[in-house]
């Protein structure tokens, strides 16, 4: 019988690649979690890792033992989780995890909901982006995120084993003034674009690969992450801006207008979270409203769909 605390050793030896890291992580001595691992590989009958240089990698058992054990600890969490539901007879704490834009259009109008329809549960929200933001649901430290992606990208790693559920997808747009001669078009294609003065958020791979693949290197003016001072920004003069239709559908500043940029990936938004969360009422209640929040927000940013 496999022991779940040697299962927690396991993972953390995997996260930190060392004996000494998982113990300090732990709080336990480097020759408690050498112990752990020795009991859990005789059990297992199988080497789970092996050493490379001054690190420890993963044998292919141990990685397969490790993809179980995060199973097996979300289903811990999601059994914690509902207890403590029906123990507040319905409530529940959710936590949740979004991105940047999420944050000001569909997670306010979460809070509003929940207060006004389901008061006995409460959620937390942690920015960060979606790299971040999968190893926060991964490790049991949020149970339910949003998170977004491109199009036309594969299923990120870490995905394969939880739950993903489709929510909307929204345009990449230029935000400029509304006097801008490029302000009369409905679409705007990035060429067209090569000579101005940008103001970009930090993560801006994709824009200047692009950008690059067209002839010219963006001359950044201001590099911020908060949507609103993009906004001031751009109004100031000071240059346009790449921003989603779901950032703007909150607000946009007067004398600001934005165009979809042409050929250019749809964003995805999706929920994701372990399968077993799921189950639990206050989790489920949660990612119901979500859904129907984002078929709202994806129909004011895109007109209906059939």
């Amino acid at each position: 019988m496999l022991d779940i605390h040697q299962l927690m050793v396991l993972t953390e030896v995997a996260r930190t690649g060392s004996y000494t890291a998982a113990a300090a992580s732990l709080g336990y001595t480097q020759p408690a979690v050498s112990y752990q691992m020795r009991r859990l590989q005789q059990a297992v009958g199988a080497p789970l890792v092996a050493r490379v240089g001054r690190g420890l990698i993963l044998t292919e058992t141990g990685r397969a033992l490790v993809q179980h054990a995060d199973a097996i600890f979300s289903m811990l969490r999601a059994v914690d989780q509902e207890v403590s539901s029906l123990v507040a007879r319905g409530g529940g704490l959710v936590r949740m995890v979004a991105f940047q834009s999420s944050c000001v259009t569909i997670v306010p109008e979460l809070v509003t909901r929940l207060r006004r329809q389901r008061p006995g549960i409460q959620v937390t929200v942690v920015q960060a982006e979606p790299v971040e933001a999968r190893h926060l649901i991964r490790t049991g430290e949020a149970d339910l995120g949003l998170l977004c992606n491109w199009e036309n990208e594969d299923l990120p790693d870490g995905e394969g084993a939880m739950r993903r559920v489709e929510l909307m997808t929204d345009r990449r747009c230029v935000l400029m003034s509304e006097d801008d001669p490029l302000a009369r078009q409905t679409t705007v294609d990035l060429a067209e674009l090569a000579s101005r003065d940008w103001v970009m958020e930090s993560f801006r791979d994709r824009f200047l690969a692009a950008c690059t693949s067209l002839g010219f290197e963006p001359r950044i003016a201001a590099t911020v992450d908060d949507v609103s001072a993009i906004q001031a920004l751009v109004a100031s003069g000071l240059g346009i801006s790449l921003v989603s239709e779901m950032a703007l559908s909150s607000h946009v500043l007067p004398g600001l207008v934005h165009r979809p940029l042409r050929d250019w990936p749809r964003r995805r938004t999706y929920a994701l979270l372990w399968p077993d969360m799921s189950a639990v009422p206050a989790v489920a209640a949660v990612l119901e409203e979500i859904r129907a929040i984002a078929a709202e927000l994806h129909d004011a940013v895109d007109g209906p769909r059939d």
